[in-house]
């Protein structure tokens, strides 16, 4: 058996941050709908267009820091890394949505965008969470709230989906008048990304082994 070649995690965190970004600018351009938890903070920054929708997500994330700390009523150490991840994150979406807007946007052409930016966010996603350090607030949120109300992620991930897809439509609705964000590629995404990101999962995991540089930076969220 070949020998795994072992990365670090900080790498493969950068690694996806970056496609994953890109991948979800791949999807607002192809316009069939974007993931359920990119859904809500796009659909503000369709309707509160002073702010980009790259810095919607910070805020939507810091959002609901607050809310899980009202819950919890215990801060980390690592939620100060979140942040700054969040608003790294945000920053990236916002170069690779505005290089990416002149692209040309044919039915066909936004199909692929679509089609390809698929498996980037399984890949992305995949090297994130393999990283073995902070997440952004979102995954923190969702994996705090699972621990506290003893429960499992499934059903709080489900839940957490549900109310952003439900919010999204009814300001779209409300405030602009038609769909934004939510569409049947929302659909499709929610229902494959899991699946998506265990196939990657399991092919990653017979070559490479992720472990970060830093011994604190997974103890930073316990």
């Amino acid at each position: 058996m070949d020998k795994k070649i072992t990365i670090p995690g900080e790498v493969t965190f950068v690694a996806g941050l970056l496609l994953v970004s890109f991948a979800i600018s791949l999807m607002v351009i192809a316009g069939f709908g974007i993931s359920t938890i990119s859904s809500l903070p796009y659909v503000l920054s369709c309707i509160f267009s002073q702010l980009s929708f790259g810095i919607w997500n910070p805020v939507f994330q810091i959002g609901l820091l607050f809310v899980l700390l009202a819950i919890t009523k215990r801060f980390k150490s690592g939620y100060v890394i979140s942040i700054v991840l969040s608003v790294l994150f945000g920053m990236i979406l916002d170069f690779f949505t505005n290089a990416l807007a002149g692209l040309p946007t044919e039915f066909w052409q936004r199909l692929l965008y679509f089609i390809a930016g698929y498996p980037l966010m399984c890949v992305a996603i995949s090297l994130m969470v393999g990283s073995k350090i902070p997440l952004m607030i979102i995954d923190t949120f969702l994996n705090d709230l699972t621990i506290y109300f003893h429960v499992t992620y499934r059903r709080i991930k489900t839940l957490f989906d549900i109310i952003c897809v439900v919010l999204s439509v009814i300001l779209s609705l409300a405030f602009l008048g038609h769909l934004e964000g939510v569409g049947i590629g929302t659909v499709i995404l929610a229902c494959i990304t899991g699946l998506g990101v265990h196939v990657v999962n399991t092919m990653l995991s017979k070559v490479i082994i992720i472990k970060p540089w830093s011994s604190k930076l997974g103890g930073m969220v316990k």
